[in-house]
């Protein structure tokens, strides 16, 4: 059975709704913000420069390269999870700096749920 909370909102005495801290008002809210902060990143200049990195036909061919070679999550592996890898990774995030991103020292191979929340947390909580 599931149990009842109020909603964490400054001043709010709604109950959350099951498996989230906000009431069902408060969490619309925390959704809008959340989607203007996701489009606000894939405009910004940074973005700009390394969606066009990323559709760089050598770059295509590398990262498939490295998930050859390196199949396996590193993050799921420090776990101890086997975890196949989906996306190459720049342990330093490159900001469009083109040494940066083409250095293979700097890449890893993560699965898509470890890299998109690493990317979250370099993106959002810089």
């Amino acid at each position: 059975m599931a149990r009842l909370k109020v909603c964490v909102a400054s001043g709010c005495e709604d109950l959350a709704l099951p498996g989230l801290s906000h009431c069902e008002r408060h969490e619309a809210d925390r959704q809008e913000k959340l989607k203007a902060r996701r489009a606000k990143a894939q405009t910004s200049p940074a973005a700009l420069a390394a969606r066009k990195l990323y559709a760089n036909p050598r770059w295509v061919k590398a990262s498939k390269a490295y998930l050859r070679d390196n199949p396996l999550c590193v993050d799921c592996q420090e776990l101890g999870v086997v975890e196949p890898a989906t996306d190459v990774d720049h342990i330093k995030p490159h900001k469009g700096d083109r040494k940066l991103f083409w250095d293979r020292n700097n890449w890893q191979s993560l699965c898509h749920r470890c890299h998109s929340r690493k990317t979250a947390r370099e993106v959002f909580h810089q």
